[in-house]
């Protein structure tokens, strides 16, 4: 049985294998395919145990007393039934379709009775050959994002198609988009300004990043209504500022997973608040960190995407989102949260050689390259194969729904 891990809209079924065998090529090369892991889980992880070890590894010997491979390769079987085909064996028996004998159901006389992935051991197909008996994982690396939400006084104003203000239609969206990927990204939340001193400080942070947030921000945001807005009567709208105190945020510095701000704001940055700095030249400052942080951009109202044009541009995101209702203002958080949801992976094993480490999608061969443009890499600094391009892109539509990921064997393991 195959594992599945949701990520999301999309499944990718997940097996992790384990080969061994002097050239890791043909039958007794094959991999060992792991069973079923947890599905709809944060770090959804597939989960198995390869072939298990038998007597024959350390003796070289069948173990089976009714087989007895002759010197000159042809199998001899005592007391066997020759058939050539199923039916011409006993109930609970199947013809082996190389050695032309009955067997009883996953039983063998040699490796070329067993389906691709096993050989025979003991008269029984097993998967693996010599590998042993080992327990692994596959675990999605999930992302941290930060929430920027604007809390200026014109948030008050109206929406088209809502009876809500932009303020209520931005916490309903939020709240959807929190519950809708709370496994898949780890949030947190930041509303500015700070709405303290003479105007343009920079936004705080309400919710600290951290796995399964949807339920504190949902909470941080629950009761906070207009007056929670920041309407002092000075300049409120510090874009640049906020995106400049999270430069060098530890929560926005894991090395081991990506890192983004997600910009939610209604209005163009204040003028009086650019002295020091702008929410494009801060974005950049994000991007260009050692751990780079992406920005993505959301005018929740027409005409500010020139300025966002420049956030999103200077951030690696390059192309800002316009959402000018609630139907647009969701898709276009559904949106980002789909591109930023992670194609990285983490095993929980260190495979001995990275270059005997093959992929496959849907059983096809050849595997998928090791690309980092469209196909796959591995990082030993974090034992982890991420996916690329239109890989990656195959993984998150919802395209390729088994992934075979195979160390030491050049060939999927059907199934």
């Amino acid at each position: 049985m195959r594992g599945q891990l949701r990520f999301s809209s999309w499944l990718v079924a997940g097996t992790v294998v384990l080969g061994c065998g002097d050239d890791g090529r043909g039958d007794t090369g094959a991999g060992a395919t792991a069973p079923t892991g947890a599905t709809g889980a944060t770090g959804a992880s597939v989960t198995g145990v390869t072939g298990a070890t038998t007597s024959e590894e350390t003796s070289g010997e069948a173990t089976d007393p009714t087989t007895n491979p002759d010197p000159s390769g042809t199998p001899t079987t005592t007391g066997a039934i020759g058939c050539s085909g199923d039916a011409d064996c006993p109930t609970g028996q199947h013809c082996g379709s190389w050695s032309g004998e009955c067997v009883p159901e996953g039983g063998c006389v040699v490796s070329e009775d067993c389906e691709g992935g096993q050989v025979c051991q003991g008269g029984m197909c097993v998967i693996g050959g010599e590998c042993g008996a080992q327990e692994f994982e596959l675990t999605q690396v999930v992302p941290n994002v930060m929430i920027v939400l604007d809390r200026s006084g014109s948030m008050e104003g109206d929406v088209q198609d809502s009876d809500k203000n932009r303020w209520e239609v931005a916490k309903d969206a939020i709240n959807k988009l929190v519950t809708s990927f709370n496994e898949e990204i780890r949030f947190g939340l930041v509303t500015y300004s700070a709405c303290v001193g003479n105007g343009c400080s920079a936004g705080t942070i309400v919710v600290p990043i951290a796995e399964f947030n949807g339920g504190p921000i949902q909470q941080f945001l629950a009761d906070k209504g207009n007056g929670y807005l920041c309407d002092s009567g000075d300049p409120e709208t510090s874009t640049g500022n906020t995106l400049k105190a999270l430069v060098g945020e530890p929560q926005l510095q894991d090395p081991t997973r990506a890192n983004a701000v997600l910009l939610i704001t209604d209005g163009d940055e204040s003028g009086e608040c650019q002295d020091t700095t702008n929410g494009a030249a801060a974005a950049a400052e994000l991007f260009a960190q050692a751990i780079s942080v992406r920005t993505y951009a959301v005018g929740f109202a027409d005409g500010i995407l020139g300025s966002l044009a420049e956030i999103a541009t200077s951030g690696g995101t390059m192309t800002p989102y316009n959402a000018n209702n609630p139907a647009s203002l969701e898709l276009a958080l559904d949106a980002i949260a789909g591109a930023v949801v992670s194609c990285t992976f983490e095993l929980d094993f260190v495979p001995e050689d990275p270059n005997e480490i093959y992929v496959f999608f849907e059983d096809m061969v050849p595997g998928i390259a090791n690309d980092p443009q469209n196909g796959w890499t591995y990082d030993p600094n974090t034992n982890t194969i991420s996916f690329h391009g239109t890989a990656c892109e195959s993984l998150k539509s919802g395209g390729v729904v088994d992934v075979d990921v195979v160390f030491g064997c050049d060939v999927p393991i059907p199934g």
